[in-house]
């Protein structure tokens, strides 16, 4: 597909000096040129998805620091001590298939024959993917109960594909029904964590959207949508339910043959392993990201619907917590405090622009005083400079 990217327009060279967004750059100001997508229609999502994914690129190249990089190479240490035995040949000579058991009591069981050099292994590799999560959630705090998900879906597909391979070696070509059986449960054990993960991002998303970026004109809430639209993003989320099911079926693939190196090319599955793993850390940490910059620093929960529903409508324990701090606007020209305000909860405080009226309300909504209608644009007092009020909070919100 040749497609460039349209030189003439200044945003072009805003996207270069890699800006972020509330530097001014938006999804909605990338433009690239989709002359094969005028041709073929059908193949409009395939340049909308290009177009996402080039914005993530110039996002994450402006905003991940070392940690984000030393999480993902933690992340694939762990991938690669978890499939490769460096030599203890615990998984390349195929291991003594007639020990079986998991009594430590009996000594002819196999987990008494497991060599003293693979366990510390198993628990360094335990011990690193259990870093990734303390990372993961030190990076994304919005998304701590997400992270949890999809290590869930990992576990999911490992245990299935083991368990599966455990009746069928050659799964799934020797088509056994319980392997079968096994492997649907794993798989729709995945498919439910990526859908609750799904809503719960997008209704959060829609949420994030009417609170924040509300506007009288329907046309600049579509393009406030447009801007945080998350068609990327679920294909990566997609994209990482697929590879652990692939990634735990090669190396259960592998380990299932008796003697792996009796068969030619067997080496492939585990590159497929190793590699495959290293794709899924990325898609973990992408997954988590994405979300996490888009909502900033404005402590919204992720959830859906109806479990904010559930939340809201839960009594607060007023007596075990203090009242959360509000944080005060400020001019995005001068600097200057402004007169809207921040909650703990993410939820913005904006003053009545009626003259005489002293009351106020959420950007969008109606004055608890006068009834009119809030503004969601502040004047700065200062310099009388006019900006919607997320602005006001630039430092804690990505866009």
């Amino acid at each position: 597909m040749a497609e460039e990217a349209v030189e003439q327009e200044p945003v072009a060279a805003e996207i270069e000096a890699g800006l972020v967004f509330h530097d001014g750059t938006r999804l909605t100001d990338l433009k690239l040129q989709q002359n094969l997508s005028i041709d073929y229609p059908r193949l409009e999502p395939l340049h909308h998805i290009k177009v996402e994914l080039l914005f993530h690129y110039y996002k994450i190249r402006a905003t991940w620091q070392v940690g984000y990089w030393v999480t993902l190479a933690i992340g694939c240490f762990a991938v690669l001590l978890s499939g490769w035995d460096f030599g203890i040949d615990e998984l390349s000579s195929g291991g003594d298939f007639y020990a079986v058991g998991i009594d430590p009591g009996d000594p002819d069981s196999g987990i008494r024959q497991v060599s003293g050099a693979a366990v510390g292994l198993t628990l360094v590799t335990l011990a690193l993917w259990l870093i990734l999560l303390v990372r993961l959630w030190s990076h994304f705090p919005l998304m701590r109960s997400q992270a949890i998900s999809l290590y869930v879906a990992l576990f999911a597909a490992q245990v299935s594909q083991f368990w599966a391979h455990g009746f069928d070696a050659n799964f799934p070509l020797g088509l056994d029904s319980f392997a079968v059986a096994v492997t649907v449960v794993g798989l729709i054990l995945i498919v439910f964590v990526g859908f609750i993960l799904q809503r719960a991002v997008i209704e959060t998303r829609d949420v994030h959207v009417e609170e924040r970026h509300w506007h009288p004109d329907p046309r600049q809430m579509e393009i406030a949508m447009r801007d945080h639209s998350l068609f990327a993003w679920g294909a990566a989320l997609f994209a990482y339910c697929a590879l652990v099911v692939i990634q735990a079926w090669a190396g259960a693939h592998y380990v299932s043959v008796r003697q792996p190196g009796d068969v030619s090319g067997w080496w492939l599955l585990k590159i497929l392993h190793v590699f495959a793993g290293f794709g899924i850390v990325w898609l973990m940490l992408h997954v988590l990201w994405y979300p996490q910059v888009m909502l900033g620093g404005g402590e919204m929960r992720i959830e859906s619907d109806r479990a904010r529903e559930v939340s809201s409508s839960r009594p607060a324990d007023d007596s075990s917590a203090a009242p959360a701090p509000s944080r005060t606007g400020e001019c995005p020209d001068c600097g200057e405090e402004t007169a809207v305000m921040m909650r703990a909860s993410g939820e913005i405080e904006a003053s009545c622009g009626v003259g005489g009226c002293g009351g106020g309300g959420a950007p969008g909504e109606k004055c608890r005083e006068c009834g009119e209608r809030i503004s969601s644009r502040a004047i700065c007092a200062a310099c009388h400079t006019s900006a919607p009020v997320a602005d006001h909070f630039s430092d804690s919100e990505a866009w």
